[in-house]
């Protein structure tokens, strides 16, 4: 596994805490930011430039344009 960091857009409330589909509470949607989260990269797809990355804190997993995503290191 390859450590990562990735940058998403994700609907925010006003703590710019992911909310929508990405929260338990029922706070209204404020805005939509860019965020910058912490990943693991589970494959690569060079073909059409993506990674599949997994979010650390919550495992959602996304499929992220190589460009918007900085690897960290390779894990054994």
């Amino acid at each position: 596994m390859i450590d990562c960091k990735y940058t998403r857009t994700f609907p925010v409330d006003e703590w710019d805490r992911p909310g929508g589909l990405y929260s338990l509470s029922d706070v209204p949607i404020n805005s939509f930011k860019d965020l910058v989260r912490e990943g693991v990269i589970l494959s690569k797809d060079s073909c059409s430039q993506l990674f599949e990355v997994k979010d650390v804190e919550n495992g959602w997993v996304f499929n992220i344009p190589m460009g918007d995503v900085e690897i960290h290191q390779e894990k054994e």
